[in-house]
């Protein structure tokens, strides 16, 4: 009879990951670039500078954010008594190697009894 949720570990590949941005990094990049765009030219052309300053700020203030809150993960590619494939994504190195025998339970590795 075939365990649904058991399987045999075939890969495991650690992978980085961006963080997601809150907004903090792409308001407070938004204020600064902004500031900055104000100091340039005069009239209509300081206008545009503030705004253009304001956009590339938001956007690099973003980007500085989701990289600061980058972190790894463990990709567990398992083969299935079924014979299906199944990734799983952990941020923990996993305990088990490939070869070994496992199961999936609640979507973590655990030891196949």
């Amino acid at each position: 009879m075939l365990c649904a949720d058991c399987g045999v570990i075939e890969s495991i590949r650690v992978a980085e990951v961006k963080g997601q941005g809150s907004g903090v990094g792409a308001v407070a990049g938004g204020v600064a670039g902004g500031l900055i765009g104000n100091q340039i030219g005069h009239g209509s052309g300081r206008t545009l500078a503030t705004i253009a300053g304001a956009a590339g700020g938001a956007y690099a203030g973003n980007a500085i954010e989701k990289n600061v809150k980058k972190h790894t993960v463990y990709r567990v590619t398992l083969r299935m008594e079924d014979g299906s494939l199944r990734t799983l994504s952990q941020r923990e190195a996993p305990a088990y190697a490939v070869g070994d025998r496992v199961r999936v339970s609640n979507g973590r590795i655990t030891e196949r009894a």
